[in-house]
């Protein structure tokens, strides 16, 4: 049997939902691995149970160098390094599973989609949620028709304290330069799967939000070992969502774990709301809100077509379908997840860069251009709320998007 030979640029916490992937895989080998941080590196090797003979290095350079033998890499930098460190393995040829969003602006997502096309290069874009039972079912019962035509969306992300933290406190998830803001840290894959679902180009995004919540609090010190509010949900290790699988973050939380959620300097926003129409008239509205927990927490779903209704809660592991002309509600049961992360989602999202391995003409439909169009939602929804209106989005031939 052939071992394909995997690469690792980036060995942050979502490179560890890949490696686990891979380590259970008798088809891959994890061969080298890129970061500056040595104990980055060293706990993805031990968290995923790999072999001890993996080169290591300290810059990715390196790793293109010294490994022309490469059957696919891994791309899990931080947001605003996406571009840099993408585009060489893709000149070469080499599959890239590139951690969503794609990029943090307009111009290095187009660059991206530039060194694919020239090069026929093949990108599949971190977009986990596609691979989930969840939306699974949800796109085959409205691609089957139990719904009829999609006319709104309603979807949230309610995120845990422990996210909540990871994006207020992470080293650079904090700051909108290195991550692109909130919305397209934590919920471009949310845009990606409105994107999917509808099946439709976006055509318009009109949004609202900022920061209602982790304001800075003079009462309260900048460092949590000095407050006296022990019952603060951010004291301590703050609550993770269990079905996301999201406390693996935890373990890569460096500087600012210790420190007042309220106080951080940051510059991302705590809560939005984006309301998108697409160019086949149905109409999304999502709702991006941190510091929640509890019942209906995490992503609810609603969709509402033109013969019935989808809803449901991903944390439920069930969906339910309402049908117009019978009035029958149908609970639809998804099954157990196996405890793999992303509500069941990170191995078989993992597993799409060996099918690009095997197949030299298999392209995932999460790839470059559904990383695109996610971008131009989460770009186009904060531009919307920084400028107080609807934003018109206009295609050129390459399917590139102006805003107007």
């Amino acid at each position: 049997m052939k071992k394909y030979k995997v690469g690792f640029v980036g060995t942050g916490a979502r490179s560890l939902c890949y490696a686990k992937a891979y380590a259970k895989s008798p088809e891959i080998e994890v061969a080298a691995m890129a970061d500056p941080s040595s104990e980055n590196r060293r706990r993805v090797i031990s968290y995923a149970e790999l072999p001890g003979n993996i080169a290591e290095h300290d810059d990715w350079r390196a790793l293109l160098a010294q490994h022309p033998d490469l059957d696919g890499v891994v791309v899990c930098t931080p947001n605003n390094l996406h571009r840099e460190t993408a585009v060489p393995f893709i000149e070469r040829g080499i599959p890239v599973a590139l951690e969503k969003p794609i990029a943090t602006t307009m111009r290095d997502a187009e660059l991206i989609l530039d060194a694919e096309r020239a090069h026929q290069g093949r990108l599949l874009i971190g977009f986990v949620l596609r691979s989930t039972p969840y939306y699974r079912k949800i796109h085959e019962l409205i691609s089957s028709g139990a719904i009829g035509n999609v006319i709104n969306i309603q979807a949230d992300e309610l995120a845990s304290f422990g996210v909540s933290s990871i994006i207020s406190r992470g080293a650079w998830r904090r700051y909108a330069k290195s991550s692109g803001g909130s919305m397209m840290e934590k919920s471009s894959h949310d845009m990606d799967i409105l994107n999917y679902l509808v099946g439709s180009r976006p055509v318009a995004v009109n949004a609202f939000g900022g920061s209602l919540v982790f304001r800075p609090n003079p009462n309260l010190p900048a460092k949590c070992v000095d407050c006296l509010h022990s019952d603060c949900p951010y004291h301590d290790t703050p609550q993770f969502s269990a079905g996301a699988g999201d406390a693996v973050l935890q373990e890569f939380l460096r500087e600012g774990k210790d420190r007042c959620i309220y106080n951080i300097d940051k510059d991302v926003t705590d809560n939005q709301s984006v309301n998108v129409q697409y160019a086949n008239g149905a109409i999304a509205n999502f709702m991006l809100s941190f510091n929640c927990a509890g019942e209906r927490s995490g992503r609810n779903f609603h969709a509402v077509g033109t013969k019935g209704r989808i809803w449901g809660n991903i944390e439920d592991n069930q969906l339910a379908l309402y049908r117009n002309h019978t009035g029958e509600v149908m609970r639809v049961a998804l099954g157990d997840d196996d405890g793999v992360g992303h509500n069941g989602g990170d191995e078989n999202h993992a597993l799409e860069l060996l099918k690009m391995m095997k197949d030299p003409a298999y392209k995932p439909a999460q790839g470059s251009y559904a990383g695109y169009l996610s971008n131009v939602l989460c770009i186009g929804a904060d531009l919307s709320m920084a400028e107080g209106r609807r934003l018109n989005l206009r295609y050129d031939a390459n399917g590139y998007v102006t805003f107007a």
